[in-house]
């Protein structure tokens, strides 16, 4: 983790603010037991349990450093999300999409953000919400079209 984007300040920085970093060598010829343990297959993965160490995300593989931060702010976003802690959840969510419009995993938590806020009103626009602003700036995404339902939803 010591090259590419994980040397980078920024995600450093961030990484120690915001997570309790546990770091460890791979041997492919020979699995270490927290391999095993965490179903490691390839380098790097990153990782987000929540305190009883019940995973809520995972990434594999090199991204460029603003999708990995982008990333791990949406993998805050999941835990606090299947926490039932919706307002944490929004607030992540919103952070991906402002801060970081451009990064592969924003199409999800722009979905997201329409869950958590649904869960956390109940009410059925803010799903309806999600799907216009993904089919205006995410036409393409797989996120648009799992949302395709929710195009049904009145607004008024």
């Amino acid at each position: 983790m010591n090259a590419g984007p994980y040397s980078d300040e920024n995600f450093q920085k961030y990484i120690e603010e915001e997570f309790i970093p546990l770091k460890s060598q791979c041997f492919w010829d020979k699995r270490t037991e927290l391999m095993k343990q965490l179903d490691i297959v390839w380098t790097p993965t990153l990782l987000i349990h929540d305190s009883d160490g019940k995973e809520h995300y995972r990434l594999v593989g090199y991204v460029p450093t603003d999708d990995l931060l982008a990333h791990l702010k949406f993998g805050k976003g999941k835990l606090f999300l299947n926490m039932h802690r919706y307002s944490e959840a929004i607030a992540q969510f919103k952070t991906v999409v402002e801060q970081h419009p451009n990064a592969g995993v924003t199409p999800e938590a722009v979905f997201h953000l329409g869950v958590a806020e649904y869960f956390k009103t109940h009410d059925p626009k803010a799903l309806r919400r999600a799907y216009d602003t993904l089919i205006s700036k995410y036409p393409q995404s797989e996120w648009s079209r799992r949302a395709k339902s929710y195009s049904e939803i009145p607004l008024n």
